[in-house]
């Protein structure tokens, strides 16, 4: 394997966990939200559609921060390519 191939599979790696992380973040907060609006119904079942109104961290909202996360995660691994491509990598075993 070229040395500049392993530093990009590296660093991709390493990126690609990052924002896997951000998205389990995100996926835990979005539960917490649901288990919380979820006591709401049922505490208040007369009041459902405004509480329904009221969670603007709904599942169309969990998509599209899902989306934009997997966007950045994507953009930041294009530009890391980008940016790699403009050196010359050799490693120095001794």
């Amino acid at each position: 394997m070229e040395a500049k191939d392993f530093l990009s599979d590296r660093f991709n790696g390493c990126t690609k966990s990052l924002f896997k992380s951000f998205l389990v973040l995100v996926e835990d907060l979005h539960a917490d939200n649901e288990i919380a609006f979820a006591k709401l119904r049922r505490s208040l079942p007369e009041h459902k559609d405004l509480i329904n109104q009221a969670n603007s961290f709904d599942n169309e909202k969990m998509q599209y921060i899902r989306k934009k996360i997997l966007d950045l995660g994507n953009e930041s691994i294009r530009s890391s390519e980008n940016d790699l491509e403009k050196f010359t990598v050799k490693f120095n075993f001794k």
